[in-house]
C-alpha cells in the first residue's frame, strides 16, 4: 500500500496590537500567537518566522511590517503569510500594494476565516479590498477622534504631548494624563533662564556651565541646542502651543515668570549677538560700521594694545576703520557726561518728576486704555489668522511669521499692561531708579573693567556706530529724553516746553522689559 506524503507549506505569522485598549480587549500578541498556532497545526503549515509589532498603524513603514516583506522576498519558498484579520496587517492603502506586489503569496487570515490569492474569484479580492478601505476608514476616523479628544484636552489646559525638559508625563490613579515638575530637571531649566538672563551667557556657555553642575537630557550633556530650545519655549511660564495654537491658561506649574522669559527674548534678538570668540574681546559685536552696517572686532596688536576693525563682511569696496579700545572708552565716557550734573539738581528733577506724574492719573488710563484696546486688535487678528490657516487661505510659512510677530508684541503688550495698570507709585518708582542710574554712570564707568563697561554700553544704548572718527551713539529712549530734561533743567525753559520733555520722558517709563533689566543691573552693580 503507498504512503501518502503530506506537504508542509512555509509560512510566517504577523502579530500587531496597536494601544493598551486593544490588549485588555483581547487582541494582545499571545492571544494573536495562539490562534495562528492552532490554525497552523490543523492546516499543516509550518511557521518559520514571526513578526510581532506594537505599534500603531497610522502610517506606513512599520519596522516588523518591512522585515516580515524584505523576508518574503528573500525567501521564495515561503509564500503565506499568517495574521489574525484585515486591520491587523494593514490599515492604509500603501500597506495594500506593498502586499500585492509580493505576487505569488497567500493571505490567510485565520480569523475571519478567508484567504486571498492571486488565484482569488474577483468576488473575493472585491470583498477583501472593500475591507481594506474599511480598515483604512476606522483608522481616519479615529486619527480624527483623537485629535478631538486632544484639542478639547488642550482647550481645558492641559498640554497633550510629551512633557519638555524640566517636567515629566504622570498618570493619575483615574487614568488622566497630566503634567508636573521634574525635579531633577527643573533647577536646571530655572538656571538656564537666570544665567542667560543677564546677558553675560551665549547658548554654548550657558550649557557649559549646566554641564558642569551636572545637567543631563537623557542621560547626555547639555548642548547648545538644547538651551536654545528651553530659552524659546513659552512653556515655562505657563504657555504652551498645540498644532499652531496659543493656550495661555495652562494647568502645569510655571518654572519661571513672564518676565524672565519676555528679558530672555530680548536679549535673544538683541543687536549685540553674542557669539563665543577665540580671544575675549569686551566690545565684540557691540559697535557696528556707519560705512557697511559690519561689526567692529578686536585684534592684539604687539602683543598689548587691542584695537577694533570693522569685519567688512558684506565685501563692499569701502575703508575699514579702526580705534583702540580706549578711545572707544574715551567716548563714551563723553558721552555719560551728558546725564552729569549737581546731585541737588537731581533731587530737584525727581521731585519734579513725581510731582508731574501724581497730576497725570488721567495719562496712565488713557495709555493703559491705548494698551487694552491694542491687545485686543492683536487677539482678534491671532485668531482670525488661525482660522485663515486652517481654511487654507495662507499659507503656513505667512501664518508662522505673521503669528510670531503679533505674538511677541501681543506677550510685551500684555505683560505691560499688567505692570502700569497698578499706580503711578510704578511709574514714580522707574523714574527715580532711571534717574538714580544716570548719575552715578559717569563715575561707574570710570572704574569698571572693559567688560563691564561693555554691559553699562549695551544696557544704556540702542544702536552703537563708528564712523572712522567718532563713536555716534543712539541712547535708549529713557535716557535721550533724560538728557533733554536734564537740558531744560539747566537752561530753565518754559512751562509748556518742560511739560512736552516730561511727558516723553514718562512715556519711555511703559518699556517695563528694559526696567526691569535696568534694576536687575542697579541690584548686582
Amino acid at each position: 500500500m503507498k504512503t501518502i506524503k503530506t506537504i508542509i507549506k512555509k509560512a510566517v505569522f504577523y502579530g500587531r496590537v496597536s494601544s493598551d485598549r486593544q490588549e485588555r480587549e483581547g487582541f494582545s500578541i499571545p492571544a494573536q500567537t495562539k490562534l495562528a498556532q492552532q490554525y497552523a497545526k490543523e492546516n499543516n503549515i509550518n511557521i518559520v518566522a514571526e513578526f510581532i509589532e506594537a505599534e500603531t498603524a497610522k502610517k506606513a513603514g512599520r519596522a516588523e511590517f518591512n522585515k516580515m516583506i524584505a523576508y518574503l522576498k528573500k525567501h521564495k519558498n515561503v509564500n503565506i503569510i499568517l495574521v489574525e484579520k484585515t486591520d491587523r496587517l494593514y490599515r492604509n492603502l500603501k500597506d495594500y500594494v506593498i502586499i500585492d506586489e509580493l505576487g505569488e503569496v497567500e493571505i490567510h487570515f485565520f480569523k475571519e476565516g478567508n484567504i486571498l490569492s492571486s488565484n482569488s474569484k474577483s468576488q473575493d479580492k472585491f470583498m477583501h479590498g472593500i475591507r481594506v478601505l474599511m480598515a483604512k476608514n476606522y483608522i481616519d476616523n479615529l486619527s480624527e477622534e483623537i485629535r478631538k479628544g486632544l484639542k478639547e484636552k488642550a482647550e481645558q489646559g492641559f498640554y497633550p504631548s510629551k512633557a519638555p525638559v524640566g517636567y515629566k508625563n504622570k498618570v493619575l490613579e483615574s487614568g488622566r494624563r497630566i503634567i508636573v515638575t521634574d525635579p531633577a530637571t527643573a533647577p536646571f531649566v530655572k538656571q538656564a533662564f537666570e544665567l542667560y538672563g543677564t546677558g553675560r551667557y551665549t547658548y554654548t556657555s550657558t550649557a557649559k556651565k549646566l554641564s558642569e553642575d551636572g545637567f543631563r537630557i537623557n542621560g547626555h550633556k547639555c548642548t547648545a541646542k538644547n538651551i536654545e530650545r528651553i530659552l524659546n519655549n513659552p512653556f515655562y511660564f505657563g504657555v504652551f502651543e498645540y498644532r499652531g495654537k496659543f493656550y495661555s491658561d495652562a494647568r502645569h506649574e510655571p518654572l519661571i515668570t513672564k518676565e524672565q522669559f519676555l528679558i530672555v527674548q530680548r536679549l535673544l534678538s538683541a543687536k549685540y549677538p553674542t557669539k563665543p570668540q577665540k580671544r575675549e574681546f569686551a566690545y565684540n559685536g557691540l559697535i557696528r560700521c556707519s560705512n557697511c552696517g559690519c561689526q567692529l572686532v578686536g585684534e592684539l596688536k604687539k602683543g598689548k594694545y587691542i584695537y577694533y576693525h570693522c569685519t567688512n563682511s558684506k565685501k563692499l569696496d569701502v575703508s575699514k576703520p579702526s580705534m583702540r579700545q580706549e578711545r572707544i572708552e574715551e567716548l563714551f565716557a563723553d558721552f555719560l557726561k551728558k546725564l552729569s550734573m549737581p546731585v541737588e539738581e537731581f533731587e530737584r528733577l525727581k521731585e519734579t518728576v513725581k510731582e508731574f506724574i501724581n497730576q497725570g492719573c488721567e495719562y496712565i488710563e488713557q495709555k493703559n486704555t491705548e494698551n487694552k484696546r491694542r491687545i485686543d486688535v492683536l487677539n482678534r487678528r491671532l485668531n482670525k489668522l488661525y482660522d485663515d490657516k486652517i481654511d487654507g487661505i495662507i499659507t503656513d510659512d505667512f501664518y508662522y511669521e505673521k503669528r510670531d510677530e503679533w505674538q511677541k508684541e501681543l506677550d510685551e503688550l500684555c505683560f505691560a499692561f499688567e505692570q502700569t495698570a497698578t499706580s503711578s507709585r510704578t511709574l514714580i518708582d522707574s523714574a527715580e531708579i532711571i534717574i538714580e542710574l544716570s548719575k552715578d554712570a559717569h563715575s561707574l564707568f570710570l572704574r569698571q573693567s572693559p567688560k563691564e563697561k561693555a554691559e553699562l554700553m549695551k544696557l544704556l544704548t540702542i544702536e552703537l556706530l563708528f564712523d572712522g572718527q567718532n563713536l555716534i551713539i543712539t541712547p535708549h529712549s529713557a535716557f535721550a529724553n533724560l538728557i533733554k530734561l536734564l537740558n531744560c533743567h539747566k537752561l530753565e525753559l518754559t512751562s509748556l516746553s518742560s511739560n512736552l520733555l516730561l511727558q516723553n520722558f514718562v512715556d519711555s517709563l511703559s518699556d517695563v522689559i528694559f526696567l526691569s533689566q535696568i534694576k536687575k543691573y542697579k541690584n548686582c552693580a
